[in-house]
């Protein structure tokens, strides 16, 4: 029995026992099912699609309600179970979305995706309500005058998770919102066509609009972000509105694709200070605070979006008093934006985590919010059970992990959430062996289609909570990995298989007389501008935004010499090391997506490439890595007969490779004072 989502969402109550009787002839609208499970029955009390019956009952079973924070106490007899669930549910109406399947030829409906809504003080049984359709720019990002523009040009103006798309379903209008919550309402509408680009409405007559009052919301109940269930009485008076003297025409708005840009940047951003810092790559170096870019340039930059995006994440490090190089937190973006898999590490107490708890609020994601998870690593660890969590077959239960992992997963999932970005943090990541705990993960993120399995299918059925904890959870491009390490005796070392698959980065602190004038700069920014430069909210689509997604090597023809003949040199050395075909892809691709005239130029984020995807397979004994690293002569401070040195110089034309050379001096001193490089 094939179940199918209708793909909507209905609001609904508990049905009553007088209900219950007069359709089925039965005295209980919940009860305790063969499988031990507390079984009731939905009445809809919003307005059905036209292909759906307004009479049907919607069956639903309590394990959909655990992530609503309902437990059911099976220690406890069934009917004071039962009692108990039907006091719990006569305060909420239930949001769901039906499902549909064939029991021989007789359909059944069931009521999955379930989200619980505390009744309203005027809720009253024979309320009723209406779904009507919600565009905004945080949503959609277009300005309300682009809106306008396309109702009445009759082009496509978003898409509306959940709300039906069938011909014979078209609301009468649909409303806009502003930052501020304010609704103003567009119609009459008497058809529609629904493609990629979402709703195209047609009207009756001429396009009207009407500001309406926020009271009228107060009994209504909004769902997620693309609809609102509002009341019919007060659905009716907004449709009067529209046919009233209160509204008006929608003017004819002729905008230009430039006008088009202005508008959307006037609406969503603040005019950035962008300021352009140059760091010497040396650990001794300053910055240089008094260069600016100036905003004309913007024109010939390829994103412009992204740099106000980098501009507010260094201007939020810097209020934090982060002493990192601009170079070090442009490189962190750029890794974010095209990694499986970022390792930050560097001495510990530098503040690794705190780069990324800033990445996030630079995001807008809040340190405490759902969507950033912490995860501190045991070093008890030993398999992926102890991340994820496992399977009670005593209890018939999943019990997910302390990490909180599968339940932030399971979030990330849902349709409603796979626009909205998820930042996953495993702090000292190395305190166990990622090979162990993280074994499933590191084939996982390398898929097409990222899915993990928490477990075997065939249990499915006899866990009481597998609609909460699904045995398969698929991870989408709105989560993001990122770990910390230190390098000490405490902690494991990497293998190839980690680092094929992460961009590690090594943090440097920069001079400590540069925290005080960060934080010095940091007191003297006016309160305003931080409290405006935090209200955005990035959502998957502006983060895809910033990327280049394009397939084709993009190198150039020296670039891929100079990597084919590293690749000789480390292959000479030992069979099993190089550069593959992998690393190659995600350097291009990393190369694609350098943000343009800011921070860093092609030779720097080539340089830094080697030092993370390369440099960090240099491992092993003096013996095997003497040619290519060459020997450290003390006396004189530098590095002599070595390969890999005398390769860069030969390709100086496409980096300085200063960041590369630091690290070889330091394997070279590795090689000859411990014999034996890390």
């Amino acid at each position: 029995m094939n179940e199918k989502s209708l793909g909507i969402y209905m609001l609904g109550v508990l049905s009553n026992v007088e209900e219950i009787e007069e359709a089925f002839g039965r005295t209980k609208s919940a009860f305790i099912n063969s499988q031990n499970s507390i079984q009731f029955l939905i009445k809809s009390i919003s307005q059905p699609p036209e292909n759906l019956s307004s009479e049907i009952f919607y069956t639903c079973f309590s394990s959909e309600l655990e992530q609503c924070g309902f437990i059911d106490d099976l220690r406890e007899l069934d009917h004071r179970r039962e009692k108990n669930f039907i006091d719990y549910m006569n305060n909420y109406v239930i949001a769901f979305v039906p499902y549909k399947k064939m029991r021989g030829n007789e359909p059944v409906y069931l009521a999955k995706e379930i989200k619980l809504i505390k009744k309203n003080d005027s809720y009253l049984e024979n309320s009723r309500y209406i779904p009507v359709p919600v565009f905004s720019y945080e949503k959609h990002k277009i300005t309300i005058n682009e809106f306008k523009y396309k109702l009445m040009n009759r082009k496509y103006v978003g898409q509306i998770s959940y709300y039906s798309r069938e011909n014979e379903d078209t609301p009468p209008y649909v409303l806009w919102a502003d930052d501020e919550l304010n609704y103003t309402a567009f119609g009459h509408f008497s058809s529609h066509t629904y493609a990629h680009g979402g709703f195209n409405f047609s009207g009756v007559d001429d396009l009207k609009e009407c500001n309406t009052a926020c009271h009228l919301y107060d009994d209504s109940y909004f769902i997620n972000d693309n609809i609102i269930f509002i009341k019919t009485e007060i659905f009716n008076d907004i449709n009067s509105l529209l046919d009233s003297g209160l509204a008006s025409p929608v003017p004819k708005i002729d905008l230009t694709n430039k006008e088009f840009i202005q508008r959307t940047h006037e609406y969503s951003q603040l005019k950035p200070n962008y300021a352009q810092f140059e760091i010497n790559t040396s650990p001794t170096s300053t910055l240089v605070l008094d260069k600016q870019i100036d905003n004309t340039c913007l024109d010939s930059i390829r994103n412009p979006s992204e740099i106000e995006f980098l501009n507010r994440f260094i201007q939020v490090a810097r209020d934090n008093g982060l002493n990192y190089s601009e170079k070090d937190l442009v490189n962190f973006h750029i890794s974010m934006k095209v990694s499986n898999l970022v390792i930050l590490q560097g001495m510990s107490g530098t503040g690794k985590s705190r780069i990324v708890q800033t990445y996030a609020k630079a995001l807008g994601i809040s340190k405490n919010s759902e969507k950033l998870v912490v995860i501190p690593v045991r070093p008890s660890w030993t398999d992926d059970s102890d991340l994820l969590g496992y399977v009670d077959t005593i209890n018939s239960i999943y019990r997910a992990g302390d990490s909180k992992l599968a339940d932030a997963l399971v979030s990330a999932s849902k349709e409603e959430n796979r626009d909205k970005l998820y930042i996953i943090l495993f702090d000292e990541m190395n305190l166990a062996r990622i090979e162990h705990y993280f074994s499933q993960f590191l084939s996982v993120l390398e898929m097409e289609n990222r899915n993990l399995q928490l477990y075997n299918n065939s249990l499915e059925g006899r866990l009481y909570n597998s609609v909460v904890y699904p045995p398969n959870i698929s991870i989408h491009e709105n989560v993001m990995f990122v770990g910390t390490v230190n390098i000490d005796e405490s902690t494991f070392h990497f293998s190839d298989k980690v680092l094929d698959r992460s961009n590690v980065i090594s943090l440097d602190v920069l001079p400590f007389n540069q925290l005080k004038k960060l934080l010095d700069e940091s007191g003297k920014r006016k309160s305003e501008e931080i409290r405006t430069s935090e209200t955005k909210k990035y959502t998957l689509e502006d983060f895809t935004n910033f990327r280049n997604q394009e397939w084709k090597i993009q190198l150039s023809e020296r670039e891929l010499d100079f990597l084919w003949s590293l690749h000789g040199l480390m292959n000479r050395v030992n069979r099993n090391l190089g550069i593959g075909p992998r690393i190659i892809r995600q350097i291009d691709l990393y190369m694609k997506n350098v943000p343009e005239n800011l921070y860093l130029n092609r030779g720097e984020a080539f340089d830094l490439q080697i030092v993370q995807r390369v440099i960090t397979k240099v491992r092993g004994s003096e013996e095997m890595l003497k040619s290519l690293v060459g020997y450290y002569n003390c006396e004189h401070n530098m590095v002599i007969e070595s390969d890999f040195r005398d390769l860069i110089e030969k390709f100086k034309d496409i980096s300085d490779f200063k960041e590369t050379i630091m690290i070889l001096n330091q394997k070279a001193k590795e090689l000859k004072y411990n014999g034996y490089a890390f």
